[in-house]
């Protein structure tokens, strides 16, 4: 008798966390005109605006509706893809989004089944699959060692309805993992028109490093695309084909 009112008690406290986690927290129940951290979402949607019906692929989404960059293109009937290395992440897409296709994985260029990330909690921002970056972020205090399954970009589109479709907007916020995503993506078959990608120009030594030194910013270039508007972290590269 107590492990059913055991499972019931965790069934109903994960339900009510989880509703918090989506509607409360960040209070979502609030009209808002924008859900990106720095207004990269008004870019976007100014971009896109005699676009309809388009499609987007997120990658290290985090949470549908705060500090979000594809919120505003769902709400205008897009449509699309959702990728996190956390699993509470994904059931909140499940809820909010349940017509995109959203996936518990990580995307990286190396051929691997399983790959370790590293993060606070559950719902942590900064969730990585790079140690490094995980003990500065944490200050070398207690984390959270965790397996996820890993996939390439090309293999998780090609389980959806996507699979020969061009990529119409590329988010990607994967905590200085970004290159390998991009590696993963077949540019000629699904050449994104419009990516936004999270860029730290600082190294360890805290000295800034050069733009056009960055690896990201530099397979881009070499990907025939222009760095078009930047804010904070985060960059937006237009495809120069279109």
């Amino acid at each position: 008798m107590k492990n059913v009112r055991g499972y019931f008690w965790y069934k109903n406290f994960n339900y009510l966390y989880k509703f918090y986690l989506l509607y409360i927290k960040h209070k979502t129940f609030l009209p808002k005109k924008t859900y990106s951290e720095w207004g990269e979402d008004l870019f976007v949607t100014k971009f896109f605006k005699n676009h309809s019906k388009g499609f987007y692929v997120d990658i290290g989404a985090y949470h549908p509706f705060f500090l979000n960059n594809t919120q505003l293109l769902f709400k205008n009937k897009w449509e699309g893809i959702n990728v996190d290395i956390n699993q509470a992440s994904i059931e909140i897409f499940n809820k909010a989004r349940p017509n995109d296709f959203n996936f518990n994985v990580a995307i990286s260029n190396k051929n691997k089944k399983y790959i370790n990330y590293y993060t606070k909690n559950m719902m942590n921002m900064l969730s990585t699959t790079m140690i490094n970056s995980a003990k500065t972020a944490f200050l070398n205090k207690s984390y959270i060692k965790r397996r996820v399954k890993c996939n390439k970009l090309n293999y998780i589109i090609s389980k959806t309805k996507f699979i020969n479709r061009k990529i119409d907007f590329l988010n990607i916020d994967t905590e200085k993992s970004e290159v390998d995503v991009l590696k993963s993506l077949d540019f000629i078959k699904y050449k994104p028109k419009l990516i936004c990608v999270e860029i730290h120009l600082t190294a360890k030594n805290k000295k800034r490093i050069p733009m056009k030194t960055h690896p990201t910013y530099q397979y881009l270039i070499k990907k025939k695309y222009k760095l078009v508007w930047q804010k904070g972290y985060s960059f937006i590269f237009l495809s120069q084909k279109f």
